[in-house]
Order: structure tokens, then sequence, then C-alpha cells
């Protein structure tokens, strides 16, 4: 693994430039993000097996993926905020300076095509909002010890953002690689987990249904894609599957 002094070529110009230098194409932001202060260029979709896109009615699925440059690092889809001088992400930026496909962006499916938008944003990643938690118990009413009152309901802004507890048998190991995926749920709610890279779909499902227990379990989970790709081999690996950075959906 290639590591480099962030002062000597691993700033976001120098990733830009050797991009370009090796066939990236300059492209309009519009479609991607409203501020027009931004610059972005976009690389060349490129099926990983090496076979030639035919002309049929039909074309083979595109994954797109966009990663933003921030002056204080970059980010992955929706992932979170990641450091350009973290080793962890050398063989990454390698990757983007040669105008290639990450590995940990390769789709499960191989005849796919693959187009990463690179996105120049000249101020600091936002912090990710906080959200309030309502306090909730159970308390007694003044006047008759013996009668407890009732607990606070669940308010009405379920729809918000918030992460879940994950379940009792889920442990990320921080020494080992890991992935933030963002699971949109049937009730709107979209939460952010973390898992490494070794976890399985079975375990994402723990995941959801510790955000959301009593709720039914007769669900799908599908990755966001054109088509969505539905998981249904629990057994298999997040880096297996494709999931490392994605979107997974819940669709009942």
């Amino acid at each position: 693994m290639l590591v480099q002094d962030p002062s000597k070529g691993n700033d976001v110009d120098s990733i830009f430039n050797q991009a370009r230098q090796m066939g990236a194409v300059e492209g309009p932001i519009d479609n991607l993000l409203p501020s027009s202060s931004s610059r972005s260029f976009t690389g060349t979709g490129r099926l990983l097996s090496g076979e030639t896109v035919p002309s049929a009615p039909q074309q083979p699925e595109t994954v797109i993926h966009n990663i933003v440059f921030w002056s204080n690092g970059f980010t992955v889809n929706d992932g979170p905020l990641r450091r350009l001088d973290d080793p962890e992400n050398a063989a990454f930026l390698e990757s983007i300076r040669k105008s290639e496909c990450p590995k940990e962006l390769e789709p499960a499916d191989k005849r796919s095509s693959v187009h990463v938008n690179l996105i120049r944003r000249d101020e600091k990643c936002p912090e990710p909002e906080k959200h309030h938690v309502p306090f909730q118990g159970v308390g007694r009413t003044l006047g008759n010890s013996s009668t407890p009152a009732m607990a606070a309901p669940e308010t009405a802004s379920a729809s918000v953002d918030s992460a879940p507890t994950p379940s009792a048998g889920l442990v990320v190991d921080e020494t080992r690689p890991s992935t933030s995926i963002q699971l949109r749920l049937a009730d709107g709610t979209r939460i952010i987990g973390r898992f490494n890279h070794h976890h399985t779909i079975r375990d994402i499902r723990a995941f959801v249904d510790a955000s959301r227990p009593g709720v039914s379990r007769t669900y799908q989970l599908q990755m966001m894609g054109f088509p969505p790709k539905v998981l249904t081999e629990l057994d298999q690996t997040i880096e297996q599957a494709g999931l490392i950075n994605s979107v997974v959906m819940q669709k009942f």
C-alpha cells in the first residue's frame, strides 16, 4: 500500500490533476450538486470484467458513485468523512489518481459498468446533524404515590435520521476494515449503520430489527441501484455482496 505525505502529492489539486492526465473528463456539476461554486470531473464508465459493452438494446446496469472532496477530507456517497492522510485510504486515492474504480466500489456483478463522479467543494464537510432525543420514562403523579404516570409517547418525528443501538451480538472491530451503510427504512427513516467488511446481510437485518422492535420481519433488503438488487443470501458478507459504502432499502 502506498502512503504519501499529504504535503507531497496527496492534496486535492494533485489528485484531480493526475486523474485528468490518466483520462478523466471534465463535466458539468448541475446534475450532481446544487452549489454553483463546486467543480467536478468524471471518469469513463468501464466494465470491470474487461468485456466490450455490446450495442444491444439492453445495456448492463450502471453503478454510480459520487466522491466529494472537501477542504478537510472526502466522502463517498453518503458515507462518513475520510482523511486524505489516513494510510487506510491510500489505495483508494491511488485508484482515483489512475482514473480507476477503487476496489471497494466494485459491484458484485462484474458485468456492471461503474461511473465515478469526482466533486470538488471549497469548504469543510458539514458536521452531521445531532437530533434531540426526548426524555421518556415512568413517573408518579403528585398526591398519589401508588399510581405511576404514563410513559411519554413516542413523538411523531420517527422519520428523522437517528442511529439505533445495534443488536447485542453486533460488535464493530475498529482494528479491521469497516464501512458505513445508509439504511432507508420503509417508514421513511434514514439511519447509518457501521459494520466490518466480514459482517453479513443477516447482521444488517439484525441491526434493522433492533432499531424497530415489534415491527414485522417479513421485509426485503435491497441495495439501491438500477435495478435494485434484492439481498437474499443472508450469510453473504458485506464485502462479497458489494455493500461497502452503499445504500440499502427496506421493502415490505
